[in-house]
């Protein structure tokens, strides 16, 4: 017979007392079907291991699950489950048993028979023996661990108890404080699928010392129990308790629609409401108890789905569907939902989209979700799974998030997603169903492009140069959308995530490159379709090997112009004078804006107006500007379209620098310029957002433009506090009752809320920008001239993009020369997430009537004209 040792998942663990694992449910390759335990084998057994030896108070011999160790203190008197009282404070004087290892089994016990007593499934698990009984071993430990984990020991499911944690940090690798349990199925029959021999790992060292009888760890137990039956992890309250707060409400259906309740944490649900297979368990409350009873129809139905007995398909009802984008592709790893409206919280059913292929097959949005009451009301809707780790991979909802109801269709006009059919059926009885995120096929178009970081997009708006999440460089053609890995001829890829611009027709890129291969990159340009690279030249002699997010590098390049003829950044020189870096010395230097020629590879430092003197504080060097004022640093990090004009960025809230036709002009001394600043093609007008003072005495100033050739400066304004902007005092939002605050009495304090630009087309008539509050990112802006400031939700929610709802950006960081064309991103998600934006065609609403225009020319023109911006539907939204 074939064996095969399935890949362990960890199930890992924080020390805020919460279990986070990745989820078996492995597939067997063969069939594409569940690896099973084959229950008509009768009871599996099940065999316990052995602990370490401690005394009791007595003096007997007692076997350990949880060790209190010689030399701890507590701040806290803890009592023993004996009895026996330590005092806070005082070292302990020898090992003391916690929790011993005969109440460790009747946990064990405790869990199998949770998941065994479930009616509707045919497993049964029970106590069989001791792991010593088996093998000899009688206290698996981290020096004989290689004698069970690796190895055949024999049918059954086996239990071992790492009393110190040990196993955990000497064979797994893993700090004992960081995980509770690890469990999964290890040995499979490959001709059959079955399950053979499971194994678990249960952390005695993290029980909690007010748990003298094991209960809030009984949690931890049934839910890796589950994992050795092959369970997958599930979402279908437990969010409401982990997850949510006041601030981030999670909801038992689609928010805003009738019917649906809001969570904010803990409390807010039934202890008892949390299914046993959700990601986080609490060791130290009441919830680790609760979840260790299967009694959410959830988990119920997972393990009859995986272990069903002959009739539980015919007492319960099912629903099997599939889930597509709006342009009709399947659409795997979503959670969908079956909630009875009539038992909410007890007698609801989740499975992902695409959880029986795993993503192995390509697209599938297929999804059946089993055990529903007979005649129970169920609403059926998706929600994106929130944390945890889960075999199929979990994605987002790329719309607004919906009901199922009969009239499932795409357009947001037609299917409101409030809208929603009871689903009810009998027992035995299926319902076929058909869902799809909605979202308009006209007007602007908004694609998450999950997984890639764009550096640059090109101003012809066509490619768009960026990296994985993994480090793998691509170009990204929007017009076939389609994904282009890229490497040199030599076989390997200068591109990083942080450094990298591309010319207009994204024929040419700037990126960082070790050519010689000693590990220190400079500038170079890639010309793309043939892969060459020539270098940039490099002042220190590719002797600065400064450390940064970009790797180990003597240059930073910023940006390139249009033709791809011109490169700007910085170059580095030694803190200890002259030209080359020391050996030692290599990353103690300060930077120079620079420009390359990109033909002759020649470099000029960009050294007007600049002075660079020994700091005033510590060693190596800052920065005179003009004579007037010091920064710790300064960059040149843009160059307008024809090369003639380069601005750049200071250290002091990224103060900006202008340099036209070589010479310096100071914006923030002059304009209060701040954080960064978009030029014109010609390189005439720069604009950029002023503020004066920062932190909260900051004033905002609007955007403005400077014309580098008449002097002049426009103000373009901003949003308006209230109106577009809340403005908060500490927890205050003074706009709302009983202050009720103005837009006018708030800019007389304030200013106008703070804006950082982040790129425009080429005559500044788009404007795009990030929204700060205190600093951090708050929402996306967009200028159009003739029509003002709106910020990103009210730009995409009047035009009725829907899938901008749960993907909002908050930048807008590439336009395109005409502005039609725009890539944005979502700062501080875990996985980076770009945004394609093509607005080539928007809406305006004239006398009730939708009319498509070409962005923003004719738009803009419609507007002026008396036009409302957006479609006539959603000039609410």
């Amino acid at each position: 017979m074939k064996f095969s040792k399935i890949t362990a998942a960890l199930a890992l663990a924080t020390l805020s007392a919460s279990s986070l694992a990745g989820g078996p449910l492995y597939i067997h390759d063969k069939t594409m079907a569940p690896y099973k335990w084959d229950t008509s084998k009768g009871t599996i057994p099940v065999w316990t291991d052995g602990g370490q030896v401690i005394k009791d108070k007595d003096g007997n011999d007692v076997q350990a699950f949880t060790i209190l160790e010689q030399g701890t203190t507590f701040n806290v008197d803890i009592t023993l489950p004996d009895g026996t009282v330590l005092p806070k404070y005082v070292p302990l004087d020898r090992d003391y048993t916690f929790l011993t290892i005969e109440q460790a089994n009747a946990v064990t016990a405790d869990a199998v028979a949770q998941w065994s007593n479930v009616e509707t499934s045919t497993l049964d698990m029970a106590l069989a023996g001791t792991v010593e009984s088996q093998t000899g071993i009688s206290d698996v430990n981290a020096s004989n661990v290689d004698q069970i984990y690796g190895a055949e020991n024999g049918y059954g499911f086996w239990v071992n108890y790492d009393t110190d944690g040990a196993i955990l940090e000497n064979y797994f690798g893993v700090p004992r404080s960081s995980v509770l349990g690890i469990a999964f199925p290890e040995w499979a029959d490959e001709e059959t699928g079955e399950i053979l021999e499971a194994t678990a790992l249960m952390n005695g060292w993290y029980v909690d010392i007010n748990d003298t009888e094991g209960k809030m760890i009984q949690g931890v137990f049934t839910h890796e129990f589950g994992h050795a039956m092959n369970m997958s992890h599930s979402q279908a309250n437990g969010h409401f308790t982990y997850i949510a707060n006041p601030n981030y409400l999670m909801y038992d259906g689609v928010a805003g629609c009738a019917g649906t309740n809001s969570y904010t944490g803990r409390n807010s649900a039934p202890v008892d409401s949390i299914e046993t297979m959700f990601p986080f368990i609490n060791v130290r409350g009441i919830e680790g108890e609760a979840q260790g009873t299967v009694n959410v129809r959830d988990d119920i139905v997972n393990i009859s789905d995986l272990y069903p007995t002959a009739d539980y398909k015919t007492k319960y009802g099912t629903i099997k569907g599939k889930l597509y984008t709006k342009e009709g592709v399947e659409y795997a790893g979503m959670n969908m939902v079956a909630r009875n409206l009539d038992n909410p919280l007890q007698d609801v059913i989740t499975q992902q989209s695409g959880n029986m292929t795993q993503g192995r097959i390509g697209p599938d949005g297929s999804f059946t979700i089993n055990g529903l009451t007979p005649g129970g009301r169920y609403a059926l809707y998706m929600d994106p799974i929130r944390a945890g780790g889960y075999p199929t991979t979990p994605t987002d909802i790329i719309s607004e998030n919906e009901y199922w109801n009969e009239d499932e269709g795409t357009s947001p006009a037609l299917d409101n997603a409030c809208n929603m059919t009871e689903i009810i059926v009998a027992g035995g009885e299926t319902k076929e169903v058909e869902m799809y995120f909605n979202g308009y096929q006209d007007g602007i178009q908004y694609t998450p492009l999950v997984a890639a970081w764009v550096s640059d997009h090109a101003k012809n708006g066509k490619k768009a140069l960026g990296t994985t999440q993994g480090g793998t460089p691509f170009i990204y053609n929007s017009t076939q959308n389609t994904f282009e890995t890229l490497e040199t001829p030599q076989g390997f890829a200068p591109l990083k995530a942080t450094s990298a611009a591309m010319s207009k027709t994204a024929t040419k890129a700037a990126v960082i490159a070790d050519l010689d291969g000693n590990g220190i990159g400079q500038g170079a340009v890639w010309d793309i379709s043939s892969g060459h690279l020539s270098v940039l030249e490099d002042p220190s002699n590719n002797t600065c090997a400064l450390a940064s997010q970009s790797g180990v590098s003597s240059h930073s390049i910023w940006d390139m112009d249009d033709a791809g003829k011109t490169v700007v950044g910085n170059s580095r020189r030694p803190n200890t004078g002259g030209v080359e870096f020391a050996p030692d010395k290599a990353s103690s230097s300060y930077g120079v804006p620079t420009v390359w020629d990109v033909k002759t590879g020649k470099a000029t430092p960009l050294t007007d107006g600049l002075e660079f003197i020994p700091r005033s504080w510590g060693d190596g060097y800052e920065v005179r500007i003009n004579g007037e004022r010091t920064e710790a640093w300064v960059r040149a990090d843009k160059i307008s379209g024809n090369g003639k004009t380069v601005t750049g960025s200071g250290n002091n809230n990224n103060s900006q620098l202008a340099w036209v036709d070589g010479k310096l002009r100071d914006l923030y001394k002059d304009f209060g310029a701040l954080n960064s600043s978009v030029i014109s093609y010609d390189g005439e007008r720069i604009a950029f957002g002023a503020q004066r003072g920062f932190g909260r005495r900051a004033f905002g100033e609007g955007v403005k433009v400077w014309n580098a050739k008449t002097d002049e400066v426009t103000n373009l304004g901003g949003l308006r506090w209230c109106e577009d902007v809340p403005y908060y005092q500490f927890i205050y939002n003074l706009c709302a009752a009983p202050y009720n605050m103005s837009h006018e009495e708030i800019a007389e304090i304030a200013g106008l809320p703070l804006n950082m630009v982040l790129d425009a087309n080429d005559d500044l008539s788009v404007i795009t920008g990030r929204l700060l509050i205190n600093g951090m990112p708050a929402g996306s802006t967009i200028y159009m001239e003739g029509i003002g400031w709106m910020t990103g939700q009210e730009f995409f929610g009047k035009q009725g993009v829907v899938e901008a709802k749960n993907f909002m950006t908050n930048g807008i960081f590439g336009v395109s020369a005409n502005g039609s064309e725009m890539m944005a991103g979502i700062v501080g998600l875990p996985t980076p997430v770009t945004i394609e934006v093509d607005a080539n065609k928007a809406f305006v609403c004239k006398h009730g009537i939708n009319q498509e225009l070409s962005f923003p020319k004719q738009v803009v023109e419609a507007v002026k004209g008396g036009a409302e911006f957006g479609r006539c539907e959603h000039i609410d939204d």
